[in-house]
């Protein structure tokens, strides 16, 4: 079977020949490592078109060092050449700006079309994602934080002010339009992502969560389905607790952080229900672990996550503060572990 098919079947749960692979490297890795990087990725190739290629060599401002704007009129900052900045400037910081607010043009026709595009030099024979990437360009909480502030938004959600509701409901607007377009492409699947976890718990209660959030997800995961797209959300940090609430609502794969959560009640609540595009320990275990610390990670993430004929995608970040051998135990893991029970 070819890559593309290799890669449905593990989230339809349909039986691969193997465990298939995602790489996402950091910008800053590519530049740090170099093409030892390059030849080790091309060396162990993954099942989405070197897909990581897009991310790790961007040209994106995001990812320079020092100052930009946004579409959205936001400002970042970056202090560290390949590593994404922090808002230093948010332009609904006061609601009164909500007023004259204009929100970015919708996408150009170039922008869906290069999906096309892609499908095309590779004869789909990769799967191929929608036109924001595996990361997709739909993000609520976190756009809205940029927007009008990390503070601010909290006050906001503990105070139900009615302009939150007014916001979310115009960038849930704004997205759908977007989703509609990217669903007309033959992407095979579109991805989304917020970071909801700390390192402990979710960042708010999962009741808020569900209340004020949910329908969102749920609007947008919609058209995605409808199409008879895969949806793919990733989140950051301790987020069990509306893990269910995501499968519910429509996600196809979860990239969740299960390296600060208990990865085996992962594995017995929601194993089999969802596919998981798995988080190798970068905190720890790819920074300072043996070889045989990283075996025995990969091999317990197959055994929670990859036991249901199929339900796992293969994926560490590469961040570039750790070691190259670390990266290479990885993908040895993956490569001499990675086959479904």
């Amino acid at each position: 079977m070819n890559s593309r098919e290799r890669v449905i079947r593990a989230i339809e749960f349909r039986g691969p020949d193997r465990v298939p692979m995602l790489h996402v490297v950091l910008p800053a890795a590519a530049a740090h490592f170099g093409h030892a990087l390059e030849d080790l990725l091309t060396e162990f190739p993954d099942d989405h078109g070197g897909w990581w290629k897009t991310l790790a060599f961007t040209s994106s401002p995001a990812y320079r060092s020092g100052r930009h704007v946004d579409q959205w009129g936001c400002v970042w900052r970056s202090v560290r050449s390949g590593m994404m900045g922090r808002v230093v400037y948010s332009p609904l910081s006061e609601w009164d700006n909500f007023r004259g607010y204009r929100f970015p043009p919708a996408p150009s026709r170039e922008e869906f079309d290069a999906v096309g595009d892609e499908i095309e030099r590779s004869g789909h024979s990769y799967y191929v994602f929608g036109s924001g990437g595996v990361f997709g360009a739909c993000s609520m909480f976190e756009l809205m934080i940029a927007l009008r502030g990390y503070e601010n938004i909290m006050l906001d959600l503990a105070t139900s002010d009615r302009m939150l509701y007014r916001l979310r409901d115009r960038l849930l607007e704004y997205h759908l339009e977007r989703l509609r377009q990217d669903a007309q492409t033959a992407a095979d699947g579109i991805g989304f992502a917020d970071d909801w976890g700390t390192q402990a718990a979710l960042v708010i209660d999962p009741h808020l969560w569900r209340r004020f959030f949910r329908p969102a997800y749920k609007a947008m995961f919609a058209v995605v389905r409808a199409a008879g797209k895969h949806v793919h959300f990733h989140t950051d940090g301790f987020t069990y607790d509306i893990l269910g609430d995501l499968i519910d609502i429509g996600a196809s794969v979860l990239n969740v952080q299960h390296s600060v959560m208990d990865i085996q009640a992962i594995g017995r609540e929601f194993g089999g229900k969802v596919a998981f595009r798995s988080d190798v320990d970068c905190q720890q275990i790819l920074q300072h672990g043996t070889r045989q610390r990283v075996f025995d990670h990969v091999r317990e993430i197959i055994d929670c996550l990859g036991s249901y004929d199929g339900g796992l995608i293969g994926h560490g970040e590469v961040e570039p503060d750790m070691p190259l051998r670390n990266i290479r135990w990885m993908l040895e893991a993956f490569r001499e572990l990675g086959t479904y029970s």
